[in-house]
């Protein structure tokens, strides 16, 4: 079986959106439980992170856009040009802030973004696949939305001392997110970022989403 690929600990920072008035903080424990790689056992929590700052804003807004049940009744009544555009409220940026993180060296990683790595889970997690009903383990499972598999992953990462992991984002397989098991340690550089509505990421997320600001 070929062995599982460490992610390098990234020299520059990381980009969390979260809310005020600690963005870096963990998240309650009645909250815990639904994150991508959230541990199904509920044992320790997760902070999710981009390592672009664009990105941040693309994870968290993606979830507005109009479902595929409305874009498939536009489509069936020949009112494609109809899209409903979702408002972003004032609130939402306002009750939120861009944090900056730096990962402390000498830490594992597991890098999901390798072919090694999907690899060696592919043997390591043969029964669960095979009882989610998946034939094979790749790319679309690992970055899927199957929580069930990549919360067991994420457990079988914590398990073998796994600080957390880096993985590619599903909707832009250029953009790198990192997954903080709870005791990964790491630096909050500056201040939390006040989020305006004309920030430069805000509003090209927003238009590439369809959303008004």
């Amino acid at each position: 079986m070929s062995p599982v690929r460490r992610a390098r600990t990234p020299r520059g920072v990381l980009f969390r959106i979260s809310r005020l008035p600690d963005p870096l903080a963990w998240l309650p424990w009645e909250v815990v439980g639904n994150g991508r790689f959230d541990d199904p056992r509920r044992q320790f929590r997760v902070l999710y992170a981009a390592a672009q700052r664009r990105g941040a804003f693309i994870e968290l807004l993606a979830r507005l856009r109009p479902s595929l049940a409305v874009l498939a009744r536009l489509q069936q009544v020949g009112d494609e040009e109809a899209v409903p555009k979702a408002a972003l409220p004032s609130s939402w940026y306002q009750r939120r802030a861009v944090a900056r993180l730096r990962l402390s060296a000498g830490q594992r990683w597991l890098d999901l973004r390798a072919t090694e790595t999907r690899q060696a889970l592919r043997g390591e997690l043969a029964t669960t696949l095979l009882s989610l009903g998946f034939s094979d383990l790749d790319v679309s499972g690992v970055f899927g939305p199957q929580r069930t598999l990549t919360q067991t992953i994420a457990r079988w990462a914590y398990e073998r001392g796994y600080a957390g992991l880096a993985y590619a984002s599903r909707l832009d397989a250029t953009l790198t997110l990192w997954a903080l098991f709870e005791g990964a340690s790491f630096e909050p550089i500056g201040l939390p970022e006040p989020i305006t509505p004309d920030d430069p990421d805000l509003v090209a997320t927003a238009q590439l989403f369809g959303l008004v600001l």
